[in-house]
């Protein structure tokens, strides 16, 4: 290398270095701890020469700069366009700083600590960051045994800023006074990294010329490249002190650190004579240093500014103090803000002009998230050493097939997983060259929202369908199912379907830290992993702490099978790789052998701890740590265990950015609920300042991006999402130095306050002012800190939150349903009031029955809320607030609203043969459906899993832990409640479908099989049934006998110890211990079928019912039954499939017996003695198939339905009560309307007719009606008569008397039933639209001449319809009819039955024209739609979510109440209907636009509906027996 140096004839006596550069023997600055005759032996600025030196050869007659500009400067540089980067693609700028050392202390800390992550903070978005070259510290010995060696080292990492090869690197300098470390001897360029770009120093060397090494920095850096950037890249900034400054500086003494360091004069003054290099061409290294500058200011490819700084007494001080020779210090200057915020503003224009912005807003969100977790495990994967053992055992994993699908990637904090993950994650990442293969990674909170299961699940089955599209298979849906529940049951199907589909291919899923993931879907659960049916070429790959959420011991229950890798530690060389690797960026260096003086830094760091974790974050403090001389003794005083290490960096970080900035920072993060992002953090602190200060001052020295700088390395993935303490650690650090019981109530009043302060504005009905885009997180956040801050206390902030309608409205919008009821579970158990507690109670359950029509309505929320019992506390905090401006029409009221709350506490959709709830403290309600086995929440009835297994029986085993399944092959299956996980599957096969499972006294699974469709069975079930018991709870069979004919259901009855089953007309009693029937007892009820039994939770007591509507309670004997009582239940129908469906006692002692039969879709409820029917529960839409208790309560029951929904039920304590939330009408009204003054209302049941006073809602008279399902009624002309339809025949009554006048035949057949009818406005006519049951298609269209309500006759008969009707109306002026049914709908003459339009695809159930037009609307499924005259299609209206039953109009209608901004009444066309799914909605007429829809969680099927001709008050009859009485 020397041979490649030419030698001076001057000696290098300046600035860097105490020996001529010839000299073999290295020496460099001393650290404060040396003496004089110590030398120091790493590089540093002040050296004492060691001999005279003599003149320097300088160029003649020509100026340092003319031959700068002649020699550096490319006359023919051309600038180039912004480069251009991929999306989401890092860029990473590396920024030389270049200066003198000892003088520019204070503007290098500026730049590192505040510039530069201020900027970085700024650019993340745009995935661009900066990196420091500082070489204050970290160029070790042997790099500086010759300036040679010296120039070398410096002037590549110059090179090394550069972006292109071909451009002027990022270079920052510092022009002071001082000129620095002249070089003796200058490297040719042969001896650099890139020899073409030193053909100007090989031209310098010729000259003999003499310059620092400052100087070469500076004309490396602006020699002139062929290409030019678009913006200057290399920044100078020259200081200026004040005269004040100096002449602070000379009293300290201390001048001589900022000042020209060469003299031709000798310094007389004792204290500084030797701080002076004494030679005689000083003044020409001073011109020389003034001549750069001038050049410098010339150049346009370079950007040159001046600023200002200042000096304080004392801040300058000696790093080596000594007697008669040359001492060492350095010094700081003053008043820097000006310059750090000049110098940010010029890198944030050259950065934003050199680099192309890319537009990220029209990229797809899941391609950009994706983008962003690659580049999170590609950053950590950089700094990834060693471990090539675990490194190829995993790799080999998820590159391979022989093994189990999943490894799990375990260890303790900090050992290194998620870097091995990365590690790993890089490579196989090049598996997908040519789209072969897929791999998928996921860094939880690399990204916002990046914790959440649901987001991560989204991510995967997007590109999972992306790969599959891409590979020809356009069928499959580009999106995945819209709602979690869908994509939880279809994400294993899904995957497993994809792996099989393309055996070839390798599918490789890992996911970093799943340990951090919301605890939402029951992320940490492990549910999601891979199933044992999985194929070999999907591979799955986590990494999880041992301990943290129970992840780790999840992950193995959930796949038995999973491989575990355990990440131990690391050796002494991956050790030392490691640190070395993460100082290198920063280009730091620590000594590794033992010097004299230094010792060996390496060996001091890593024998005070081998913990990775520690030795990441001792790296983070020293590459900000800025004084070369005390590295080593900084690395002696840290800490030797990571707790105290982070306790040391925490005191670090109070004296550098202030004690209560670091307080509340540090406080805000570990206090968070689940983290916050950085601007979250900026606004919460601005908001205590200016609470605090009122503007008049600054509470705060620092800012969240310089502390930020230190806090990033421990924040979860760096903190591109969520900002959360990486390690716990550092958070139990936090919590011991900062979070006393005071400071924490404190903080979390101040989160309370400041999301509060930006909800507050939205808790309106109209919103107007605009959010921040974190207020979705907001949301999430509040009520945790509210309870928090509570500490025990009453919780009087949930007033505003969780018992507030409008904030309700805000979380559901948001689609934060289900965080939302774990807040209500959270808040309630937190409550220590019990009001507090029972209006959680009933806020909660509002909020799970009603969160899907708020989804859909939000502007609504008040009216749902509003509309619930008086009494409820959700109605009571509603009626508080602001109301919403009424609409014309709109909301409407229930006006006749039972004053108690209803028993129904949560809704799940999903409908099943069998059900069964785990206790309150498991919440999980399972049903088995025939199809699947669904388990849900019990609070919330979010989808948990769905176990893909024929399920017809489901029993939880008394730890409920695990989930029993009886399939309909006769096996049981063994699932894990946690994960969905099969455990195990029956050994032995029943031959039959398993309709019960229970377990017997000693805790041996019983099961028994049965008919498949259990009560609709009775002509075709004729097989022996089997009953099993398993040994204990496992899949070996102990004991399976016959019953010798066929079962419909089971019981174990532990107070006698004897089994129990039900067949056609007896029950048989069994010993499970030997298989024998023990006797049989004959069903008092009849002989019909025995449905369903249930045992006693106590006595020797069994319930049964039966085919016949009779419940009969049993003693059991030692060899006989003995009948205790009998119930007979009510039933209207006399249905073919009728009977007792379920029954079974209640959790309290069996105080309460509740059965079902299919007609009413209720469950009734039956006290102590003979049909004591205490109450009725209504709300299914669909015949009850099982009802269960809830495990551990008295008053809370399950139960579900055949079509639709499943229901938990909490029953009132008190018997009286249970029936408190009825109306005083309970039947169940087939038809209603209004008198056509108004004044009154009439409704038709299947028994009686009745006359009610509208303003008071009292029945003013009542006959006996045969009602039928299709009964209508319409009051004829001028309302002096009534008319309603029964089965076959039209009765007309006088009104408001109510006698019968007349009464017509109008069918033909009893095989016909009358299902629509209607009476013209005029009263000329009336049309009855038949539907026959055998005979379908011969069903007809009845029209009648009715002008004389008395003496009415039959006008025709259309019998050509070809189908069967349901529907009919006629027009305004009684010359045409409509009917409809199931062959469409028709316009027909009402002259002669002539067909004019036919509509074949639309009108079946809903058919009505326009009033005062030939325009028609019909239904079509959920949808109607509008028709004009010639039966062309007009508008199509979409919103309900049932079959539309009925509708009626209000044309041209005005409230007087509208809410316009003019104040102007604005009439509308409206027509108002009513479905199957129980909503009424109101439209506009002319938009289709769905303008106002009416829920109630109880309303099961909205069969009519009639609206009064003031239109301000709705009739709508439901099945549930209501009648709902609608004002606006």
């Amino acid at each position: 290398m020397f041979s490649l140096c030419k030698s001076k004839k001057t000696s290098n006596s300046t600035e860097g270095r105490a020996d001529d550069c010839k000299n073999t023997q290295p020496k460099v600055q001393e650290p404060s701890s040396t003496t004089a005759e110590e030398e120091p032996s790493v590089r540093t600025e002040e050296v004492e020469p060691t001999e005279e030196p003599t003149e320097p050869i300088s160029l003649k007659d020509v100026k340092f700069n003319e031959w700068l500009d002649e020699n550096l400067c490319n006359k023919g540089s051309e600038k180039i366009t912004p480069a251009e980067r991929g999306v989401g693609e890092w860029t990473e700028i590396r920024l030389f700083l270049s200066s003198t050392f000892i003088d520019t202390q204070a503007e290098r800390d500026k730049l590192i600590k505040v510039v530069i992550p201020e900027i970085n903070r700024k650019m993340a978005p745009h995935f661009i960051r900066v990196i420091p070259v500082d070489l204050r510290w970290g160029v070790l010995a042997e790099e500086t045994k010759s300036c040679c060696d010296i120039q070398k080292t410096c002037l590549n990492q110059i090179d090394n800023c550069r972006l292109n090869v071909k451009q002027t690197p990022w270079f920052l300098g510092l022009r002071t006074e001082r000129y620095g470390w002249v070089q003796g001897e200058m490297m040719a360029s042969e001896g650099f990294e890139k020899p073409e770009f030193y053909d100007w120093i090989d031209k310098l060397r010729k000259t003999d010329k003499t310059v620092s090494i400052t100087s070469l920095e500076v004309c490396h850096a602006t020699r002139t490249p062929k290409k030019l950037p678009p913006y200057p890249t290399v920044f100078f900034y020259k200081r200026h002190f004040s005269e004040e400054a100096k002449t602070r500086m000379e009293e300290d003494k201390f001048n001589w650190v900022f000042e020209f360091e060469y003299t031709d004069t000798e310094i007389q003054d004792p204290d500084l004579k030797h701080q002076y290099t004494l030679i005689s061409n000083a003044e020409d290294y001073k011109r020389d240093k003034e001549s750069l500058d001038e050049f410098l200011k010339d150049k346009n490819h370079v950007l040159f500014a001046d600023y200002s700084a200042d000096y304080i007494n004392g801040h300058a001080y000696y790093t080596a103090k000594r007697e008669n020779a040359k001492s060492f210090g350095v010094g700081y200057a003053a008043g820097l803000d000006d310059f750090a915020k000049k110098v940010e503003e010029d890198l944030l224009a050259a950065i934003k002009m050199n680099f192309a912005e890319k537009d990220v807003d029209n990229i797809d969100p899941y391609v950009f998230d994706t983008i962003q977790h690659e580049n999170a495990v590609k950053l950590k994967a950089s700094t990834f050493v060693g471990r090539h053992k675990m490194m190829k055992d995993a790799l080999a994993h998820v590159t391979g097939t022989d093994s189990d699908t999943t490894l799990i990637l375990h260890g303790e904090p900090g050992c290194g997983k998620s870097g091995l993950l990365a590690a790993v994650s890089q490579q196989a990442m090049e598996l997908r060259s040519g789209k072969k293969h897929f791999v998928f990674i996921h860094a939880v909170d690399s990204c916002p929202g990046s914790n959440l299961l649901e987001k991560f699940l989204r991510r995967l089955h997007v590109n999972l369908r992306a790969f599959r599209r891409a590979a020809g298979e356009n069928k499959v849906n580009a999106a995945p199912p819209a709602s979690m529940t869908d994509l939880k049951q279809e994400h294993h199907s899904f995957i497993e379907e994809t792996g099989n589909t393309y055996p070839k291919c390798k599918f490789i899923i890992i996911v970093d830290a799943v340990n951090q993931f919301n605890e939402s879907n029951r992320a940490w659960d492990m549910w999601w992993l891979m199933r044992k049916t999985c194929p070999k070429n999907v591979r799955f790959m986590i990494s999880t702490l041992n301990e943290e959420n129970n992840t780790f011991a999840n992950a193995k229950t959930s796949c038995p099978s999973a491989e575990t890798l355990e990440v131990t530690s690391m050796s002494k060389e991956d050790l030392v790789e490691m640190v070395s690797t993460n100082l290198a960026r920063y280009n730091k260096k620590l000594t590794t052998y033992d010097d004299r003086l230094l010792g060996n830094q390496m060996d001091i760091l890593l024998t005070k701890s081998s913990s990775p974790l520690f030795l990441i974050a001792a790296s983070e403090a020293l590459r900000k740590f800025g004084i070369f001389e005390k590295v080593s003794e900084y690395i002696k005083s840290l800490p030797n265990t990571i707790t105290e290490l982070f306790s040391f960096l925490v005191d670090e970080w109070c004296v550098e950015y202030g004690k209560m900035f670091t307080e509340d920072v540090c406080g805000l993060i570990a206090l968070s609920k689940d983290g916050l992002l950085e601007n979250q953090v900026n606004d919460i602190l601005a908001f205590k300042e200016e609470r605090e200060k009122g503007g008049s001052g600054f509470l705060y020295e620092s800012s969240f991006s310089r502390i930020y700088d230190s806090l990033s390395s421990f924040l979860a993935a760096g903190g591109g999402g969520y900002l959360r303490f990486f390690h716990d650690q550092l958070k139990y650090t936090i919590r011991d130095k900062f979070l006393d019981s005071e400071f924490t109530k404190q903080t979390h009043e101040l989160m309370e306050d400041f999301f509060m302060s930006v909800i507050r504005p939205q808790l309106c009905p109209k919103p107007e002012t605009k959010t921040p885009d974190y207020y979705a997180h907001v949301l999430n956040q509040v009520v945790f800190h509210q309870i928090q801050a509570s500490q025990g206390c009453s919780l009087e902030g949930v007033k505003e939150t969780l018992r507030n309608i409008y904030f309700v409205r805000e979380r559901v919008i948001a689609g934060q349903q289900n965080i939302l009821n774990d807040d209500y579970l959270h808040a309630i158990a937190t409550a220590t009031d019990p009001e507090d507690v029972r209006a959680l109670k009933l806020w909660a359950k509002f909020v799970q029955l009603y969160s899907p029509n708020i989804k859909e309505s939000p502007d609504f929320a008040h009216n749902m809320a509003l509309n619930q019992a008086p009494s409820s506390v959700v109605h009571q905090d509603t009626a508080l607030l602001q109301a919403p401006a009424k609409s014309n029409g709109y909301p409407l009221i229930w006006d006749n609203i039972p004053e108690a709350d209803d028993p129904m506490s949560v809704k799940i959709t999903s409908a099943g043969v069998d059900c069964v709830a785990s206790t309150v403290k498991r919440d999980v309600i399972i049903v088995a459906t025939g199809d699947s086995a669904m388990i849900f929440d019990q609070s919330s009835g979010e989808t948990l899993h769905k176990l893909l297994v024929t399920a017809y029986s489901v029993c939880l085993t008394p730890d409920e832990e695990r989930l029993l399944v009886g399939d309909q092959r006769g096996l049981v299956h063994c699932f894990d409640v946690d994960s969905g996980a099969l455990v195990w599957t029956s050994e032995d096969l029943m031959n039959g479908c398993v309709v019960w499972i229970g377990f017997d006294g000693e805790g041996n699974v019983l099961a028994g099989t049965g008919h498949h469709q259990k009560t609709i069975c009775w002509d075709n079930h004729n097989e022996s049934d089997v009953i099993m018991k398993l040994n204990g709870i496992t899949p070996e069979t102990s004991l399976k006998f016959s019953c010798d004919e066929p079962a419909w259901h089971y019981t174990f009855n532990k107070a006698s110890g004897k089994m129990a089953s039900t067949h056609k007309g007896h029950v048989a009693i069994w010993d499970i211990e030997k298989g024998e029937k023990l006797f049989q007892e004959e069903d008092e009820g009849g002989s019909g079928c025995i449905y369903c039994i249930d045992t006693h939770p106590t006595d020797s007591v069994i319930i049964s019912g039966n085919s016949e509507l009779k419940v009969t309670e049993w003693q059991i004997e030692e060899d006989h039954l003995v009948l205790l009582r009998q119930i007979e239940l009510p039933c209207l129908s006399g249905w073919a499939y009728g009977g007792v469906w379920s029954c079974r006692y209640s959790g309290d002692e069996g105080k309460f017996i509740y059965c079902t039969e299919p007609h009413s879709q209720s469950i009734k409820i039956y006290g102590q003695g003979v049909n004591n029917k205490v109450g009725e529960l209504k709300g299914h839409p669909e015949c009850v198939n099982c009802i269960n208790i809830v495990p551990g309560t008295t008053n809370e029951i399950i139960s579900c339905d055949r079509g639709k929904i499943s229901v938990l039920w909490q029953l009132p304590q008190k018997e009286e009560d249970i029936d408190a939330c009825k109306q005083e009408f309970d039947e169940v009204v087939l038809w209603s309307g209004f008198s056509p003054d108004n004044a009154h209302f009439v409704t038709a049941t299947s028994k009686v007719v009745r006359l009610w006073d509208t303003p008071s809602q009292k029945v003013v008279k009542s006959v006996d009606f045969p009602g039928y399902y299709g009964t209508r009624g319409y009051f004829h002309g001028d309302g002096s008569y009534l008319f309603i339809s029964s089965k076959m025949n039209v009765t007309v009554y006088s009104f408001p008397d109510l006698e019968e006048l007349a009464d017509y035949q109008v069918l033909k057949t009893d095989d016909g039933s009358m299902r629509h009818f209607t009476v013209a406005q005029d009263g000329s006519h009336f049309l009855a639209a038949e539907c026959r049951n055998m005979d379908s298609d011969s069903s007809c269209a009845f029209v009648w001449n009715c002008a004389d309500p008395l003496a009415a006759t039959e006008k025709f008969i259309k019998s050509d319809y070809g189908g069967r009707l349901f529907a009919s109306d006629i027009s305004h002026d009684s010359t045409r009819g409509l009917i409809g049914g199931h062959g469409g709908s028709r316009v027909i003459s009402m002259t002669n039955g002539d067909t004019l339009v036919s509509v074949p695809d639309h009108g079946f159930m809903f058919v009505a024209f326009v009033p005062g037009s030939y325009e028609f609307v019909v239904d079509g499924g959920s949808a109607f739609y509008r028709y004009e005259e010639s039966g062309d299609l007009s508008a199509s209206f979409f919103g309900h979510q049932g079959s539309i039953n009925d509708g009626c109009f209000r044309l041209g209608f005005s409230s007087g109440k509208d809410g316009s901004e003019d104040g102007k009444d604005e009439s509308e066309d409206q027509i108002i209907t009513c479905s199957s799914d129980g909503t009424v909605r109101i439209w506009d007429l002319d938009s289709a636009e769905v303008l106002y829809t009416f829920f109630n969680h109880r309303s099961q099927n909205m069969k009519m509906v009639d609206v009064n001709s003031a239109g301000d008050m709705v009739l709508a009859p439901n099945s549930n027996g209501m009648l709902y009485i609608l004002t606006t």
